[in-house]
């Protein structure tokens, strides 16, 4: 009885879910959750609507739930790889959304290419982060390595003009020419040190611009969304797609290679573990690229 109570709250929730009526949701899922707590749906269900509420340790708790009851359960993982993500845990958030991909292939779930998004998504935040740290160190580097420069300028510029000031006694003339050569010293002391400066700026204008945006090698692209590839596969053609596109191809249009109109299905791909290995590492040098 308790187990048919539990599925009519779920009903109820699910109604008000699609009604975008979160808050409700919640509470049947909750009183479903009461009436039979192991059961993983209700967990993932109301995670879901937690996560609309963006209300993310509320998420992270209940996927942690239904994970121990289900080590396999891919919304698990999934959402608890986005909450992570919102909550800039990123190296935990890539491990379960990684989880969540390869149990999504493997169950062959229909949002695969969903989680590859919150991966990639996850990915890019990480580095992104990561170049704010870094971009923010070399600002206090160069700050520094400018006032060292300033400071050395200033010790040059001070023992000249001290030696022009224990000439105060000497005759005009000589005085005058003296100051000249003074002039010229000084003029000197602050072109060297300027030019060290640009230098140095120069240096670190360059450290910036070699991080930034550049074209994606054609090879890392996946041939029918254009975009970056993650899980690359090879069809007997020889031809590397993305899984979930081709597998969306084969689904929606045919079972054929789409470049060589080859008959082809997915028991006949296989991975690409070259490539994915060298996209991976373009990755984390390049984060920028991962929603190319």
């Amino acid at each position: 009885m308790s187990v048919e109570r539990a599925e009519s709250h779920k009903v109820k929730g699910n109604t008000y879910f699609s009604k975008k009526d979160y808050d409700s949701a919640t509470r049947e899922y909750s009183e479903a959750i009461n009436l039979n707590p192991r059961n993983v749906v209700y967990y993932t269900n109301r995670a879901l609507c937690y996560l609309r509420l963006k209300k993310y340790d509320n998420v992270i708790s209940d996927c942690k739930t239904a994970i121990s009851i289900d080590a396999n359960s891919v919304k698990g993982h999934y959402m608890l790889g986005q909450a992570l993500t919102e909550k800039a845990e990123f190296d935990l958030a890539i491990s379960h959304l990684q989880t969540a991909y390869d149990l999504a292939i493997k169950d062959k779930v229909t949002f695969s290419g969903e989680i590859i998004q919150a991966l990639l998504s996850a990915k890019k935040r990480k580095w992104e982060l990561e170049e704010q740290r870094l971009r923010k160190n070399e600002s206090e580097f160069l700050k520094y390595i400018k006032g060292l420069i300033n400071t050395e300028r200033e010790k040059q510029l001070q023992k000249v003009n001290q030696s022009k000031n224990s000439f105060g006694s000497t005759i005009s003339k000589l005085v005058n020419l003296h100051s000249t050569e003074i002039q010229d010293k000084l003029d000197q002391i602050n072109k060297s040190y300027d030019e060290k400066l640009s230098q140095i700026e120069q240096v670190f204008a360059q450290s910036e611009e070699n991080r930034g945006p550049k074209e994606v090698p054609d090879y890392f692209l996946d041939k029918i969304s254009f975009n970056i590839m993650y899980d690359p596969v090879i069809t007997p053609s020889g031809i590397t797609y993305e899984r979930t596109h081709l597998k969306e191809h084969f689904k929606k249009i045919g079972h054929f290679d789409p470049l060589s109109r080859l008959e082809c299905r997915e028991a006949d791909l296989y991975p690409n573990l070259a490539l994915k290995e060298a996209i991976e590492d373009y990755l984390n040098k390049n984060g920028w690229a991962a929603d190319y």
